[in-house]
């Protein structure tokens, strides 16, 4: 039993890691090969339901998100007015089968992290430009004008500043939590990327062997079993 286990012919290898690789590079069609199907993916968090690709400039940051289908479909002007910013670009690229639910998930963190996030950014925006109106008048307040008046705008100055201040730990939160997900896309892309190149290697290393050795050889009819090649070795 155990010598069975392991051997195994050239040809049950060659079409296991060929099937391997194909999957690495297609990406199925559906989940990895002996993995049970997991449930349908909403039609919003699937890149399938994409009329139309677009992606922001990768010196944004934003490197990994397709602009959601619904900042076409919606004809009101919110969602086209903010689809040009980085709030829309929350649908994942990768579309791997074995990763296609895992990033669905994400996608649907994405979204709710953009819209709060984006939230938050107009308020800070808001807050940002109170602040430099206060900070100018209080600046051009003439030498001789009341105590009274500069005790109000530095209140107001300070008061905008400690508003700022809160906003920008909120945004700070939430930009961290967007980063894991980037980073964990950047991980699944890198494996993937490996899977591919080990698959050029697969192939390139298998058809110089065809090339080298004629196909009546008793070379492909000879099992293979490692614990005799790491005895030679040893």
């Amino acid at each position: 039993m155990a010598e069975q286990s392991g051997t195994m012919r050239k040809s049950q290898s060659s079409g296991t890691l060929r099937k391997s690789g194909e999957l690495a590079i297609t990406g199925g069609a559906g989940t990895a090969e002996g993995l049970p199907a997991g449930p349908a993916i909403p039609k919003h968090l699937g890149t399938g339901s994409l009329t139309r690709r677009r992606k922001l400039s990768k010196s944004t940051g934003n490197l990994h998100g397709y602009l959601a289908e619904a900042y076409t479909q919606v004809n009101w002007p919110l969602p086209k007015m903010f689809g040009k910013e980085k709030y829309g670009y929350s649908l994942i690229d990768i579309e791997d089968g074995r990763h296609v639910h895992n990033c669905a998930g994400m996608s649907k963190q994405l979204i709710r992290l953009q819209y709060d996030f984006q939230i938050i950014d107009l308020e800070w925006r808001k807050t940002y430009k109170a602040l430099l109106d206060a900070e100018h008048r209080q600046a051009t307040l003439p030498k001789e004008g009341a105590q009274k008046a500069r005790d109000a705008l530095q209140k107001e100055v300070s008061s905008a500043m400690k508003y700022l201040l809160e906003l920008q730990e909120q945004k700070d939160l939430y930009e961290t939590q967007i980063q894991d997900i980037n980073a964990k896309c950047d991980d699944i892309k890198a494996g993937l990327k490996k899977e591919s190149d080990l698959e050029d290697l697969r192939q390139t290393m298998e058809a110089n062997t065809k090339e080298k050795i004629h196909g009546e050889s008793p070379f492909w009819r000879t099992k293979f079993n490692i614990r005799s090649q790491a005895k030679g070795v040893a």
